[in-house]
């Protein structure tokens, strides 16, 4: 599936891919989601149910977001470039699974987590 928003430029872009790729957003949306065989699905559906804050690029705890969120859209690159070179052709399921685990364990997404979780507060 693809889906798409249109932001006013790429400060925003990193900011909201900052937020919905985190692990806050996608605890704090699991309420919402259905359920499947592999625990609950289609994210996409119910995101916008949260209170995400439109973006400010005057609002300090947004750039930080935005900061984070770029540097770990770079470091996602990188390894991407470093699985293709382990392992040739790389298919989307891989490629996606890979790249949660590494967002998962690297200080870029200890960042993305830490800043997203001030903006997004769990109950």
């Amino acid at each position: 599936k693809l889906f798409w928003v249109a932001c006013k430029d790429l400060q925003e872009a990193h900011y909201l891919l900052a937020v919905i790729n985190s692990d806050i957003l996608y605890e704090a949306a699991k309420a919402f989601m259905s359920r499947g065989q592999f625990g609950a699905r289609d994210l996409q559906k119910h995101l916008w149910k949260l209170p995400i804050p439109a973006f400010n690029p005057n609002d300090p705890l947004h750039v930080a977001v935005t900061d984070a969120g770029e540097t770990a859209a770079k470091g996602a690159t990188r390894q991407l470039a470093k699985l293709r070179q382990q392992r040739g052709k790389v298919t989307v399921a891989i490629a996606r699974r890979e790249l949660r685990k590494w967002l998962r364990q690297s200080p870029e997404g200890a960042a993305v987590e830490a800043a997203v979780s001030k903006l997004l507060p769990t109950p």
